[in-house]
Parts: C-alpha cells; sequence; structure tokens
C-alpha cells in the first residue's frame, strides 16, 4: 500500500474517532489499524466505537453506486448482500447518530448539561 493511500486511510478514521468523542461516545483507534490482529483480537479493525469493532475504507470514487443508492429515492438505509453472503445494512452518519442517541451512547456536553439545569 501507498504512502498516501495509508496516509487517507489514517484520516478518515481520525475524523471518525474525533466525531464520535466529540459526542462522548467512546472511540478509539487501533495500533497499526489491525495489522497486529494476529497477535492479539482486541487489535483487529480499524476503530473501537463503544464495543464495536470498525473497520474504514476509503476510496477516491470506488463508493459512487452506494452514495446513488440512498439519493435515489432519499433513503435512510441501505441493504446490500452479494450471493452466498450475509446482507449488509449501510447507514448515513446522520442516522447511526440518531440511533446512538437512543441507545443511550451519547453524553450531554457540559453545554447542554447547563441548559438542563437552567430549565
Amino acid at each position: 500500500m501507498s504512502r498516501g493511500n495509508k496516509r487517507r486511510g489514517y484520516v478518515l478514521e481520525k475524523e471518525v474517532q474525533d466525531f464520535w468523542q466529540s459526542l462522548g461516545v467512546p472511540c478509539k483507534r487501533i495500533l497499526g489499524s489491525g495489522a497486529f490482529k494476529n497477535y492479539s483480537s482486541d487489535l483487529a479493525g480499524d476503530l473501537n466505537l463503544n464495543g464495536l469493532l470498525v473497520e474504514c475504507k476509503r476510496r477516491k470514487d470506488g463508493f459512487r453506486e452506494l452514495y446513488k443508492w440512498f439519493t435515489q429515492d432519499e433513503a435512510d438505509i441501505l441493504v446490500l448482500r452479494a450471493d452466498r453472503q450475509p446482507r449488509l445494512y449501510v447507514i448515513p452518519e446522520q442516522q447511526m447518530v440518531q440511533l446512538a442517541s437512543q441507545m443511550g451512547w451519547l453524553n450531554p456536553t457540559e453545554k447542554e448539561k447547563e441548559q438542563s439545569y437552567d430549565a
């Protein structure tokens, strides 16, 4: 893998980590992005998002069809399945945040806490 591709992958992982941490959800990059998974199952994947193993993929334009399918009918969830493979559910980040909120993952920020005390 070229250095540029590794860098782009790291940037995506860091963006995702910072986004979820800003919402108060435990999210941490995994050492080596899965390169050391043979040594420990704790070192598999790219991120640990509140106990969920997350794999991050970034392509210049390799996911064009996915974005097109979402906008086709303004879908909230996209379900994919290749022959003889399990179904995959793809959801936009906004929908994921809504689900995380419903599951009680989000921790209110200090500002939100102050506003709730004022009410």
